[in-house]
């Protein structure tokens, strides 16, 4: 993604094959991060709301703000710090 300013929520789904998203270093976003049978791994510290489990959770990446949810069956999910 280009930038982090969308508006309203962001929902990416897929049933096989993993979610990889690109976001700037200052982003600020509410993450629901959901997987099946993959992992879940961030480059942002996230702050975890509720229990972390190894293939769910609930966290702040920065400030928090706008709400990004990720989920897929079968694959991976990838949250990758982008550098300019």
């Amino acid at each position: 993604m280009g930038s982090a300013d969308w508006t309203g929520d962001l929902e990416i789904t897929t049933v096989t094959g993993r979610i990889v998203v690109d976001l700037p270093e200052d982003a600020g976003a509410d993450v629901s991060a959901k997987t099946v049978t993959g992992s879940i791994n961030t480059d942002f510290p996230l702050t975890v709301r509720g229990r972390f489990m190894s293939r769910r959770v609930n966290g702040t990446i920065g400030g928090g703000g706008r709400e990004l949810s990720l989920q897929t069956v079968t694959g991976s999910i990838r949250l990758r710090q982008r550098s300019d």
